[in-house]
C-alpha cells in the first residue's frame, strides 16, 4: 500500500543493527546492512543519475530526488524481499542510477541504495559510509525489481 511521503521527511535519528542477507551478499567490512529490520521502503526517482557522495548522508540525498513514493505492508515486503534476494554479479563502470531505495524500520531510516541496471551496481549508503555491490541484472529477482520500478516511475 502506497502512502504519502510527507510523514517521512529527512530522518534525524539513525539507528543500525546487525542483519544478514542471502549469502552475506550485502555484508560489508564495517557494518552489515540491516535489511532484516526494514518494514517500509521509499522508492525514489533521481533526476541526474549521478553517483551521490556519502558526505552529508542522508540529507544530501534529498537534493537528487525528483519523485518519491512510500510503500508499506505487503508491497514494501515484496520490494524488500526482491532486494534481499539479488544475486552477486559482474560490475561495469557507468553507474547512472535512475532509482534509489530508502529502507526504514518502524521509525528510522536504516540505509539507502542507488540502483543502476545498466552497470549492475548498487551503492549502499549508511552512516558508516558508502559501499559498492554488483548484482546480476539477468536473474529473476533483479528483473522483477526492475519491472516494478519501471511500473512505479517511468523514465521518460
Amino acid at each position: 500500500m502506497a502512502v504519502g511521503f510527507s510523514s517521512l521527511t529527512q530522518p534525524t535519528n539513525l539507528g543500525f543493527c546487525s542483519g544478514v542477507m542471502s549469502a552475506n551478499f550485502w555484508k560489508a567490512p564495517a557494518y552489515e546492512v540491516p535489511i532484516d529490520k526494514a518494514v517500509r521502503v521509499e522508492l525514489l526517482k533521481l533526476h541526474n543519475r549521478d553517483i551521490i557522495s556519502e558526505n552529508g548522508w542522508p540529507e544530501s540525498f534529498w537534493n537528487y530526488v525528483q519523485d518519491r513514493k512510500l510503500l508499506d505492508g505487503e508491497e514494501a515486503q515484496h520490494v524488500i524481499q526482491l532486494f534481499q534476494k539479488l544475486s552477486p554479479g559482474e560490475p561495469a563502470r557507468c553507474h547512472m542510477p535512475p532509482w534509489e531505495l530508502a529502507f526504514y524500520d518502524e521509525t528510522e531510516l536504516l540505509f539507502t541504495t542507488t540502483l543502476c541496471f545498466e552497470c549492475s551496481n548498487a551503492y549502499v549508503y549508511t552512516v558508516h559510509g558508502k559501499d559498492l555491490h554488483a548484482f546480476d541484472v539477468s536473474e529473476p529477482h533483479a528483473e522483477e525489481l526492475l519491472a516494478f520500478l519501471k511500473q512505479e516511475f517511468s523514465l521518460i
